[in-house]
C-alpha cells in the first residue's frame, strides 16, 4: 500500500484477507520523542480510516500510556514517552481503534520493563 507511504514515518502497510474481510495491517516505529512522526501517523491513520473500516497496526510506538502500560504509574508526566503515550492516546481516541495489548510488558532490560509498544485495531471486534 505505497499511497500510505510518507517521508518522515517508518512504515510498512499491506492488505490482509481473512475470509471476505480485507484489512488494512500496518508495522510503525516512532522514535523516542519524534512528535513530528507521530503527527505523521495521524495523518495517515486519518487517510486510512477515510477508506478502510478494517485496520490493525502494530506499532513500536515509545509511547507510554497506562492504557497499554500499568508499569508507567509515577513517572513524570513531562517525560518524552508519557507524552508520545498522550499523543497516541488522542489518535486512538480520534479515530475509535480499540487496544489490543493485555498489558504484558513488551520491552524487557535487566530489571527494566515496559511497554512501548502498542497493537490497535478498528472494525475487527466482534468479526464473523
Amino acid at each position: 500500500m505505497k499511497q500510505y507511504e510518507l517521508d518522515g514515518l517508518e512504515a510498512v502497510w499491506a492488505v490482509v484477507m481473512c475470509g471476505s474481510v480485507r484489512t488494512i495491517t500496518g508495522s510503525v516505529y516512532i522514535p523516542p520523542g519524534d512528535f513530528k512522526a507521530m503527527k505523521l501517523f495521524d495523518t495517515v491513520i486519518g487517510n486510512i480510516i477515510s477508506s478502510h473500516s478494517h485496520v490493525i497496526v502494530g506499532l513500536d510506538a515509545n509511547a507510554r500510556s497506562l492504557l497499554w502500560d500499568d508499569k508507567c504509574i509515577g513517572i513524570s508526566q513531562y517525560r518524552a514517552s508519557i507524552k508520545m503515550g498522550t499523543s497516541l492516546e488522542n489518535i486512538i481516541d480520534k479515530y475509535n481503534f480499540d487496544v489490543l495489548n493485555d498489558g504484558s510488558c513488551t520491552y524487557h532490560s535487566g530489571r527494566y520493563l515496559s511497554s512501548p509498544d502498542i497493537t490497535i485495531s478498528v472494525g475487527l471486534v466482534n468479526i464473523n
